[in-house]
């Protein structure tokens, strides 16, 4: 039997043609079989569109479309034949059956009309993948916190807000803290750990969705109640909460809250946010978030969607734009692909940031899920960028800058992959603990002379704990210096238990460790208000994939995982944050952004010490 055509669409811009998928009803053993049909997606059917991991492609199954076989993965396989019904009809949008995946103009133009398809579906449906890691359980218990949750909100509480030094927080949410709720609590965290929520392709899928439901399994729960039950989970420091995980599922909420209220991001912005997320084709990084994109750009050729366009080359494209476009050099601030961490698309100049880095890493004195626009600095004063691309194919960027200080000492980098387990059965400790006496001797905050005349101020005048703790934080929280100074007492505290570990033996069980970890704690933290706040243990996310430094003239600072001794502290016309450069011959390689302590309001930028610098 021939296999299955597909029919072309018109490719007149007026053509608004999508393609329909009807699902047939059968039993979930019977072949599945389809009808694909072309419709207007101004005037069609009403629909459901699936939101799913295409998982492994090359593992391929038959279905009979139209009565022809057409191959699909067997993993969209098993999503239709969960969501078949078993004596109607369905009317669905599922991407890889409903677009011709062979003929990249097509893809192209249907890409382009995602916002349509996903807007106007009555339903979105999110399938998290078969039932699995007790699942059920998981899905169940999301349900009772949401339900916890609505009857909290109905009495006039917020989750923005929401604490256990409530007595409506401790009567409702009191009893997911006991022991006989951790099995749950567990298989609910490996939920939040499925692939889905790290898609770059869900961000608009679901934003988009005016009502969407998510399935695992046998078990389902709406996006509103599982994003509720996230987080409480995560405010109230439930058991396993990942707080580094938990910032996907916020991205996603994020986009979808913004979405609704009419709020359109620029494109760095929106490039920026979702850089965690991943793609399969790196171009997607782009073209995935096409529907989100506020439509700034002069003709904004780089951003429609093209599959004849090489990646290096789309990069290049749309850091060109955002540049040409913006007021600040923040497309600089993007955080660099760490050395030898995976393969990114070739040769792209240090300045033009690979979208293909997913690592977690929030801008400098930002959460994990913030705005790159919301930097808060001004290194360069109100200066504005003046730039210009030169070289043989203009992949040279030419900024006026000038070098302030030259890197003397550097750190151990904060890879959060690299740490011991942090969480010993409640106790908690925080993950810059394991690289703090590290960059404290970095920053000679314990010299040779410490023990008889204390440490000597800082540059700027400051105590040397002071400078230190603000650095940490990158003067960005609104707590006092008191209290900055009990929470680097508590940091410290937690930093000798990070190193008391190092001496537990190896093979030492599970329980074990715990157990002595909470001894410790126990021992050092005696007093019932020795905790780090929100605000100081939100700023503290900032610190991942990063090192601490000292320079030659005794600035200190935080620097990207990059930097290395030698490296020179650039500020450059127009950029909120000092530049971290490397000499490249004559011209210069950009190696990450950086925290300087005293020269982050535009303190040691003087115009007209400023020169012209190449960056490749």
């Amino acid at each position: 039997m021939d296999s299955y055509c597909y029919v072309p669409f018109g490719t007149e811009p007026e053509c608004h043609q999508f393609r329909i998928l009807t699902l047939l009803p059968g039993s979930r053993g019977q072949p599945l079989e389809c009808i694909l049909k072309h419709g207007d997606i101004g005037n069609s059917p009403p629909y459901e569109a699936i939101s799913y991991v295409w998982g492994d492609t090359r593992d391929k199954v038959n279905i009979i479309c139209n009565g022809k076989p057409l191959i699909i993965s067997a993993n969209l396989d098993a999503v239709l034949r969960h969501f078949r019904f078993p004596s109607d009809k369905r009317t669905l949008w599922v991407d890889a059956v409903c677009i011709n995946q062979n003929d990249d103009e097509e893809r192209g133009r249907q890409v382009g009309r995602m916002k349509d398809i996903y807007s106007k579906a009555m339903e979105v449906l999110i399938w998290l993948g078969e039932e699995g890691e007790d699942s059920d359980a998981g899905i169940t218990v999301a349900s009772d916190i949401a339900q916890a949750c609505r009857q909290y909100i109905s009495g006039g509480g917020s989750l923005e807000t929401i604490s256990f030094n409530e007595s409506p927080v401790q009567r409702l949410f009191g009893r997911f803290r006991d022991k006989s709720e951790f099995t749950r609590l567990e298989a609910f965290a490996k939920i939040i750990k499925r692939l889905w929520f790290t898609r770059v392709w869900v961000v608009q899928e679901l934003a988009l969705a005016t009502k969407a439901t998510v399935f695992c399994g046998n078990s389902s729960i709406s996006w509103t109640d599982l994003m509720n039950a996230i987080t409480a989970q995560d405010y109230l420091n439930l058991w396993l909460a990942d707080h580094e995980r938990n910032a996907y599922v916020f991205i996603l909420e994020r986009a979808r809250q913004e979405w609704n209220a009419g709020v359109r991001r620029s494109l760095l912005s929106i490039l920026f946010r979702y850089r965690i997320l991943d793609a399969t084709d790196p171009r997607d990084k782009i073209f995935g978030l096409n529907a989100l994109i506020k439509n700034e750009l002069p003709g904004g050729q780089a951003l429609q969607p093209n599959y004849n366009v090489d990646a290096t080359e789309l990069y290049i494209a749309v850091a060109k734009e955002i540049l040409k476009q913006s007021s600040d050099l923040n497309l600089l601030s993007v955080p660099r692909r760490l050395s030898g961490d995976g393969p990114g698309p070739k040769n792209l100049p240090s300045w033009v940031p690979d979208w293909t880095n997913t690592r977690l890493t929030a801008p400098l004195g930002l959460a994990n899920y913030s705005d790159i626009n919301e930097l808060a600095f001004s290194a360069s004063g109100s200066s504005t960028p003046q730039i210009e691309f030169g070289g043989v194919d203009s992949s040279s960027l030419g900024v006026q800058g000038c070098c302030v200080d030259r890197i003397a000492a550097v750190g151990t980098v904060l890879r959060l992959e690299d740490l011991p387990r942090t969480d010993y059965h409640g106790t908690r400790i925080p993950k810059c603990a394991f690289v703090l006496d590290d960059w404290s001797r970095v920053a000679k905050l314990r010299d040779q002379n410490f023990y008889f005349t204390g440490p000597e101020p800082y540059l700027t005048g400051e105590p040397m704990r002071d400078a230190f703790v603000q650095t940490l934080v990158t003067e960005s929280t609104n707590e006092s210096i008191e209290t900055l100074r009990q929470q680097l007492d508590i940091l410290e505290r937690n930093a000798a238990i990070a190193k008391w570990l190092n001496f537990l033996p190896k093979r030492l069980p599970s329980w074990l460790t715990d157990k002595a970890v909470y001894l410790a704690h126990a021992i050092l933290f005696c007093r019932r208000n020795d905790q780090m706040t929100l605000d100081f243990r939100i700023h503290l996310s900032s610190l991942a994939d990063r090192r601490g430094f000292r320079t030659d003239k005794g600035y200190i600072g935080l620097g990207s995982a990059l930097a290395e001794v030698g490296d020179k502290i650039v500020v450059v016309k127009g950029a909120k944050l000092p530049l971290i450069l490397r000499a490249a011959g004559s011209q210069w390689t950009v190696q990450g952004d950086c925290f300087v302590k005293g020269i982050m309001q535009g303190e040691a930028y003087h115009e007209e010490e400023t020169s012209q610098m190449w960056i490749v």
